[in-house]
């Protein structure tokens, strides 16, 4: 398959899958044949953008097309899992947008599948895909901050007219709320630089919106380094709200902002410690593309490039395997102890 387009069907076209439907069209590496939504007039109106692609409503239909190499699967919660299933048991590379499923369990049936079937699986935790966290990580893996002691993040808004009427707020489709929501992008990211943790601590608390899901999501991890992640996403954030901290013993970063409605910019500063005068620290400022969309493209391509066999530097189904087994110990916790 080295060196040909890679044909690919997009399974999904609501709020997120319209925004990959754009991103796709910026690829040169893929060639994209069919649009999949229960709706098929969205469907059609997508398709209609692209060359030679069609609209259709059941996903079914492509299982078994051969002219079809991978999907990417951008419906809601509780139907990534198995469609991602579905789709690797046929032989086709996956790329899911997170969280991957409602429960780690179907996660790791899907690691399997593609394991069997030498097939990528890819989870669509986008943030590592953003210019801001690109450059972090470069600046870590320089040691520009030195050893790294903690992480500290926000992430959410407020919600919008009728946010509580939304499939989000019905644990039967979402899995949950806005901790299995955003708040995986935050555990994956807290791991992306720390590695995996081996205590967890959290909360999942409906304080506003009344609904069967949590609209706030505290999190305290902590790894046998004794580096700790602490993590806050809500859905009552009522000016929204991007930040990322990291703090090494030389320094720090600080991601602020993340495009769209989070300030509309996106930018990183990096402070370093002055020993002689540690309250005024020597900081620099660097300003990312706040063009979100654009980490989408970077993770489609990261994705045809592990196809080809390139370096994989891909967000795995391992990856969501252990960001779900992170949000479920709070969910399990909270329900054990009734707190």
């Amino acid at each position: 398959m080295s060196g040909k387009k890679i044909s690919l069907a997009l399974i999904g076209v609501g709020g997120i899958g319209k925004r990959y439907a754009q991103a796709l069209m910026h690829i040169s590496t893929i060639k994209l044949v069919a649009i999949v939504d229960s709706d098929i007039s969205k469907a059609e109106i997508v398709a209609r953008q692209f060359s030679d692609c069609h609209g259709i409503a059941d996903w079914k239909h492509l299982l078994h097309r051969r002219d079809i190499d991978a999907v990417i699967v951008a419906t809601p919660h509780v139907l990534l899992a198995p469609i991602s299933l579905a789709f690797l048991q046929a032989g086709k590379h996956v790329l899911s947008e997170k969280p991957g499923g409602i429960r780690s369990s179907q996660i790791e049936q899907n690691i399997q599948m593609a394991q069997k079937n030498y097939r990528q699986y890819m989870i669509g935790f986008n943030h590592r895909f953003h210019e801001s966290f690109i450059l972090a990580k470069k600046l870590v893996d320089q040691n520009k901050i030195g050893e790294l002691m903690f992480i500290r993040s926000r992430y959410g808004f407020g919600g919008r007219k009728n946010f509580d009427k939304e499939w989000r707020h019905n644990r039967s489709i979402s899995g949950g709320g806005e901790l299995i929501d955003q708040g995986v992008h935050m555990i994956d990211m807290a791991r992306f630089f720390l590695g995996d943790f081996n205590v967890v601590c959290g909360f999942a608390d409906s304080l506003y919106w009344n609904t069967q899901v949590e609209d706030n999501g505290f999190v305290l991890l902590r790894n046998k380094k004794k580096q700790t992640a602490s993590i806050h996403v809500s859905w009552s954030n009522w000016k929204p709200i991007h930040e990322f901290e990291i703090y090494g013993t030389k320094g720090y970063i600080h991601i602020i902002g993340l495009g769209r409605k989070y300030g509309g910019t996106e930018k990183v500063i990096l402070g370093k410690r002055k020993e002689n005068d540690p309250d005024h620290p020597l900081e620099k400022e660097f300003i990312c593309d706040p063009d979100a969309d654009k980490s989408l493209s970077r993770e489609v391509e990261a994705f045809v490039r592990a196809i080809h066999g390139g370096k994989n530097m891909i967000p795995t189904g391992q990856d969501g395997f252990a960001a779900l087994k992170i949000v479920e110990k709070i969910y399990g916790s909270q329900k054990k102890y009734g707190i």
